[in-house]
């Protein structure tokens, strides 16, 4: 049995994922390792928020307010719905909370938990050589994004916006510092119903990636050799005001109250037979192969 670190971030676009990945694979997990997205020594909720109101204005704000602090808040009072401490006390997992992934002490105990693989589903941190090390066999990422196609942060906006370019999520590997660019395993397309927010599509597009990180995980070997490395693609950072001018311009809004309670009850009820398993893209320019589907 494989021993695994799970990173991710306690938000709105991971609870469907996050809780089942905890749940399927609770004997597997060593550590779970959630990033304290408003920790201090990155700037504070204070600085941060008045950073994002000045750069992407109000509705971004208002968007990452019902991500990061509104929805652990309601979690609270959910009965259905376990904030991921929550989960991992539940299963008898170590929980690490942290502003930086890369101090010494979380090193240390990754090696001490003895890993085989690192999953880094949703997190904001960059890793450095000590963590990617860590494990015996790989660091894998799960991104919200047809890769080499929007890497980097809010992949799903990104995805809505670039011409050409589905909806999708990828695994690969991480072998360096470089974001969102290692060789990649596997990769699925999906369509998120219309008329949805970019809240609900993160949560969509999230949900895809369990599936498909069962299958990386219990073929791993032969998806290393037949991994595709990237070239070309896109890369995006926070969105500055004409990102978000583009989204409005196709109609989408980047959060709703609807879409946060329909988050919070678990995207799942409303999923329906549109995911495609896909071939790794190795360029910008190659579109999705399909080769089946769940």
């Amino acid at each position: 049995m494989a021993r695994i670190a799970l990173f991710t971030t306690e938000c709105a676009q991971l609870g469907d994922a996050i809780t089942e990945i905890v749940e399927r694979h609770h004997d597997e997990l060593a550590l779970v390792v959630t990033s304290d997205v408003h920790a201090t020594r990155r700037g504070g909720l204070v600085k941060q928020t008045w950073t994002n109101l000045r750069r992407s204005g109000p509705a971004f704000v208002k968007y990452l307010t019902y991500s990061f602090l509104l929805y652990p808040l309601i979690l609270r009072f959910v009965p259905h719905r376990s904030r991921v401490g929550d989960l991992c006390a539940r299963h008898g997992i170590r929980h690490i909370h942290t502003g930086n992934v890369n101090a010494p002490e979380v090193v240390a105990a990754l090696r001490e938990a003895d890993l085989d693989f690192v999953v880094v589903y949703w997190f904001d941190q960059i890793l450095r050589e000590g963590v990617i090390t860590a494990p015996s066999r790989a660091v894998i990422n799960v991104h919200a994004a047809y890769l080499p196609h929007c890497r980097g942060l809010f992949p799903t906006l990104y995805s809505a916006i670039e011409p050409g370019t589905p909806f999708g999520i990828t695994a690969h590997l991480i072998e360096n510092r470089e974001i969102d660019a290692g060789p990649v395993l596997a990769q699925r397309t999906t369509t998120p119903p219309p008329g949805r927010s970019v809240l609900f599509n993160d949560s969509w597009v999230n949900r895809v990636g369990v599936d498909m990180l069962d299958e990386v995980l219990g073929d791993f070997d032969r998806l290393r050799t037949e991994a595709v490395h990237q070239s070309g693609g896109s890369y995006y950072s926070y969105p500055e005001r004409e990102h978000l001018a583009a989204a409005r311009d196709r109609g989408l809004r980047l959060s709703t109250l609807r879409d946060l309670v329909t988050v919070i009850r678990g995207t799942r009820k409303e999923r329906t037979a549109d995911t495609a398993l896909t071939q790794p893209c190795a360029s910008a320019d190659t579109p999705p192969v399909t080769i089946g589907g769940d």
